[in-house]
């Protein structure tokens, strides 16, 4: 069992409705992409492939409780490469987690949380309203690496004032609840990343198909980057505990290192939770046919 630290997630029923009321389409199941069939089956990942050319490397939160900032990270990066797979004229870049974590506890959340932990639906609100920063310098700021000492230190202060321009470069137009796996297919075929924030634990050894057992309490955030509705209906999990955190078969889809399978049940009642987000870089979420597989038909 990883240590609470490991984990972040702050579930905060009124939070989230206070960030709902502010949403244009605040519900998935409302949009376009939300009322598409989906095919069997989307990995987010071969997107990425085709975009940078490999899977993108699995992420490590540290000792620090920002898992909502890798989350949604994580989930915006592969949000990010299937629209450019898609045609979207654009490059891909990594996304700073500590700035989305900062600014959802700070900007977003009002300082109010001692220690480490932030709500899902406060990343969601920071990314919408302000955006994201790329890895890089940005004057004064070496932002190339994640740094977990900073992260901590900006979840206390929050996004430095002349960093803020650079966030509102890179908004991220789209943000919709979901709370179904259906809902989250239909996402997933259209290609938007979810970060789902759960109290839903796993055992770390994969089975002999991939997935994961549901174990224990985990308050936590991963990002939701692929899904397939035969054989073994499931979605797969990307954590943010670096490459080695999980062991045994990947499981189907090639998925990239540092995640698993879970059944499509768990998944369900792990966005039944009610803090788990879609994202795009266009409002209204447009239905793309093929976006989630890394090509367009």
């Amino acid at each position: 069992m990883r240590s609470a630290r490991r984990h972040g997630w702050l579930r905060d029923p009124g939070a989230v409705a206070r960030v709902m009321e502010r949403l244009p389409t605040p519900v998935f199941g409302d949009t376009p992409a939300g009322v598409a069939a989906p095919p069997d089956e989307a990995y987010l990942w071969e997107a990425c492939r085709k975009v940078t050319g490999a899977a993108l490397p699995a992420r490590d939160q540290g000792a620090v409780g920002s898992c909502v900032g890798f989350g949604a990270a994580t989930a915006i990066e592969h949000t990010l490469c299937a629209e450019i797979a898609s045609g979207e004229p654009d490059g891909f870049a990594p996304i700073c987690q500590e700035i989305v974590y900062a600014g959802s506890r700070v900007e977003v959340g009002g300082g109010r949380v001692r220690g480490d932990g932030s709500v899902g639906a406060w990343a969601a609100e920071f990314v919408r309203r302000w955006g994201v920063v790329e890895r890089g310098i940005h004057g004064r700021h070496d932002l190339r690496r994640y740094d977990p000492a900073a992260c901590r230190r900006l979840g206390k202060t929050g996004v430095p004032d002349d960093l803020e321009p650079h966030c509102r470069r890179h908004p991220v137009a789209g943000v919709a609840r979901v709370t179904r796996f259906d809902e989250a297919c239909r996402a997933l075929a259209s290609g938007y990343g979810i970060a789902v924030c759960s109290d839903r634990g796993f055992g770390t050894r994969r089975d002999a198909d991939g997935f994961a057992p549901p174990r224990g309490t985990w308050n936590h955030c991963m990002a939701l980057v692929g899904y397939r509705l035969k054989v073994r209906p499931g979605g797969y999990l990307l954590n943010s505990w670096g490459p080695g955190a999980h062991t045994g078969p990947p499981g189907p889809g090639d998925p990239p290192p540092g995640g698993f399978w879970a059944d499509a049940a768990v998944v369900d009642a792990m966005l039944g939770q009610g803090d788990s987000w879609a994202f795009s870089r266009v409002a209204g979420f447009p239905a793309r046919r093929g976006a989630g597989e890394g090509r367009v038909s």
